[in-house]
């Protein structure tokens, strides 16, 4: 395994501040300092130390939430409900962390985890991963509307294009919107783009995650 991917694992930093400790000298293998971040190890033989503290690899863990409206996606906050005090107690809260993230007044699919490589697998833009949404429209949308969404909107109010999304027709106020990006409000913006306004969110599928039986406010541990 390679040296930089076993720290992560360990928990120990982020990977861009593994990255900056092994080349700064702070990362040893079996007491020789090593500055390369792609150099493997053997796990089960080597002892590698990190600010001459060995660290222990972490069991990764996964659990999708139901999020409901009024909880902002963060571990703490000064002023807002946090998707924290959504997680049972039997979750170290200190462990796992939101991949991505949901408005406040959007409810859904979350997923927590403190698999790193997991997180960027799933956020990253480069990946693609599919995120939909189920949407409630303030009027009917036509189905000009639906082709425009289709083929890639300007998001309201800013510069940049959305990436052609698939819309799933419901009813003529009810949409299931997929959508491979995660840019700040953009469900809201491509709705608004297209002269409708969202009055309800809900993302009911995270790549090949979907909420099943969870009802609103609950938590299920998964495998990854």
């Amino acid at each position: 395994m390679r040296l930089e991917k076993y720290l992560v694992l360990c928990g120990v930093e982020s990977r861009k501040k593994i990255k900056k400790a092994i080349l700064n000298g702070r990362v040893k293998v079996n007491g020789e300092t090593i500055r390369e971040a792609s150099v493997d190890i053997e796990e089960e033989k080597d002892i590698i130390t990190y600010d001459d503290i060995i660290p222990k690899k972490k069991k990764l863990s996964y659990y999708i939430m139901y999020k409901t409206s009024g909880y902002i996606t963060a571990m703490e906050d000064k002023k807002d409900r946090v998707v924290a005090e959504l997680l049972p107690d039997f979750i170290d809260k200190k462990s796992v962390f939101p991949v991505g993230r949901l408005d406040k007044d959007t409810e859904g699919l979350l997923l927590f985890t403190n698999d790193g490589d997991l997180n960027h697998l799933m956020s990253h833009p480069d990946y693609k991963i599919e995120k939909t949404y189920y949407v409630k429209l303030d009027r009917d949308i036509s189905s000009e509307s639906i082709r425009e969404l289709e083929r890639g909107v300007r998001l309201a109010d800013t510069k940049n294009f959305a990436l052609p999304s698939k819309v799933e027709y419901i009813s003529s106020k009810e949409i299931n919107l997929t959508i491979t990006e995660g840019r700040y409000h953009q469900v809201k913006k491509m709705i608004k783009s297209i002269g409708n306004k969202v009055l309800y969110l809900k993302r009911i599928k995270f790549g090949n995650l979907t909420l099943g039986e969870l009802k609103p406010g609950e938590v299920r541990e998964i495998e990854k």
